[in-house]
Parts: C-alpha cells; sequence; structure tokens
C-alpha cells in the first residue's frame, strides 16, 4: 500500500507577515536582552566596592560602546531598516559586525574585576540572530 499524498488544501502555507513579524519580535528580543546585559554589568559595576585601574575602566568603556552599538544593530534590524545580510563596512554583513562587537564586548569584560561572567550573557541574544541570519539565507 502506497502512502497518500499529502492533500494541497489541507497542508498549512507559509504567511510571509506572520514570519517576517516573528523575525522582528526576535530582534527586539535580540535588543532587549543586550540592554539587560547592559544593565546588569553597569548594576555590578555600580555596585561593586573594588576601586577599579585605568584596565578596568578601559574594560567598562570599550564593553559599553560595543554594546551600545550592538543594540542599535538590532533594533535597526527590527525597525526593518537594514537587515543581517546588509554590507555596512566594506565585505562585513550586519551579522558579522555584531559578532566582532560580541568578541570586543566579552574581551573587554575580562577586564573589568568580578564581571567577565556577565559578559557571556551576550551569546544568547548573539546566537537569536546567528539563527536569524541563517533562517533568511535559507528562505
Amino acid at each position: 500500500m502506497a502512502p497518500s499524498e499529502p492533500d494541497p488544501e489541507t497542508e498549512p502555507q507559509p504567511d510571509p507577515e506572520k514570519a517576517r513579524r516573528t523575525s522582528d519580535g526576535l530582534l527586539w528580543g535580540c535588543a532587549g536582552l543586550t540592554v539587560l546585559v547592559g544593565l546588569f554589568q553597569l548594576s555590578g559595576i555600580l555596585a561593586s566596592s573594588e576601586p577599579f585601574g585605568a584596565a578596568a575602566w578601559l574594560g567598562v568603556v570599550v564593553g559599553m560602546l560595543c554594546l551600545l552599538a550592538m543594540i542599535a544593530a538590532y533594533v535597526l534590524c527590527a525597525l526593518n531598516r537594514v537587515h543581517l545580510r546588509t554590507r555596512v563596512l566594506g565585505r562585513l554583513d550586519v551579522f558579522q559586525v555584531t559578532t566582532v562587537l560580541m568578541v570586543i564586548a566579552i574581551a573587554a569584560g575580562v577586564l573589568v574585576p568580578t564581571r567577565s561572567t556577565t559578559t557571556l550573557a551576550l551569546l544568547l541574544p548573539w546566537g537569536l540572530s546567528y539563527w536569524l541570519n541563517n533562517l533568511e539565507r535559507t528562505t
């Protein structure tokens, strides 16, 4: 007995508008998670009783600048001003730039005493954007 063919009338049809809204929602989530990481880092730094040296303050400033740039990139993508595959710096696209920013932010977080693990939380929004970047590529 041969398996029956699926009925095209009963199969769910892809909805591009729903897919776009879902992608936008996930990009807003990436921006929100990145904001939360920044707030957790900042509150930990302000609540710290340790005096920071020059390297630690350099790490704080570089890390926060990277976080702000990542937030801006995710918000612009969520607003559909740019896409993750939009070329922005030569051959680098938005996703690749956010990857570089994430690596720099994590490296800068290592310079800040007791705050090095907080920056690892950036892997979650980056992972979502990685998934969206590859999802867009296949559709």
